[in-house]
């Protein structure tokens, strides 16, 4: 059995038609407890991090099946507020039905909100999101990199997992790339270097390159030219054209 791994994924050959797809995510310091640094309501929290890995591997061309959390904290009553995000997260699905599991600790007494989720997901490889951008395919950037506080404020401002899963299923968008901590600049510079591509930026881009995108609050979407103002449409959330592959 071959296993690579893809960007953030973990990616399975799974049998001659199938991959696996295994995405993870971590929180920490997020929510009400004595210690948190951001507050916020537990189940906010949750879901903003169950959207992470499902958005990891929805990008990709993954349905997610089974998302599994580790909780850092009691049962009652933070880990109950935090299965209730994760569940508000995945009933916003309509495409998939994903089962949830995980574990609480029970034996330690907690002060910070902390967590690890793993999701779970199977791709037909013809339908892998990966190495699919040439040349001439623009590149847009959709929602707002944004994190802590601001991803709280501004909830029309990023992307929600509806929005990627309308995403997800366009044949317009060749590869979704949601940012990560690192920033726009360091996602796409991965991009082009898989691709073997190079690329052009707008004269005048307002992103910030390096901000992070935070729980997946924006993603980098290929397609071509033509497509543009189609794929503006499948979202409501801001979009920018940043440039073109060359």
């Amino acid at each position: 059995m071959n296993i690579i791994q893809i960007r953030d994924l973990t990616v399975i050959d799974f049998d001659e038609k199938r991959y696996l797809g295994i995405s993870c995510d971590s929180c920490g310091g997020i929510g009400l407890k004595e210690h948190d640094f951001v507050k916020a309501p537990p189940q906010l929290t949750a879901y903003h991090t169950g959207k992470v890995v499902l958005a990891e591997l929805m990008s990709m061309g993954f349905a997610p099946m089974i998302m599994a959390d580790g909780l850092a904290v009691e049962m009652d009553d933070t880990g109950k507020q935090l299965i209730e995000g994760f569940n508000e997260v995945l009933s916003k699905l309509k495409t998939s039905k994903v089962h949830l599991t995980g574990s609480t600790e029970e034996n330690i007494p907690t002060v910070q909100t902390s967590m690890g989720v793993t999701c779970i997901g199977v791709c037909d490889k013809d339908k892998l999101k990966y190495k699919k951008t040439v040349k001439n395919d623009v590149c847009m950037i959709i929602g707002l990199p944004l994190v802590g506080n601001d991803v709280v404020n501004n909830p029309d401002k990023i992307l929600d997992i509806d929005d990627f899963e309308e995403l997800y299923l366009s044949h317009m968008i060749k590869e979704m790339l949601p940012v990560g901590s690192r920033g726009t600049g360091a996602e796409l510079e991965e991009l082009c270097s898989y691709n073997g591509l190079s690329f052009k930026f707008k004269d005048d881009i307002s992103i910030d390159l390096k901000q992070s995108g935070g729980p997946s609050c924006c993603c980098l979407v290929t397609l071509e030219e033509k497509d543009i103002e189609a794929v503006r449409k499948l979202t409501k959330k801001p979009s920018e054209l940043i440039g073109w592959f060359c």
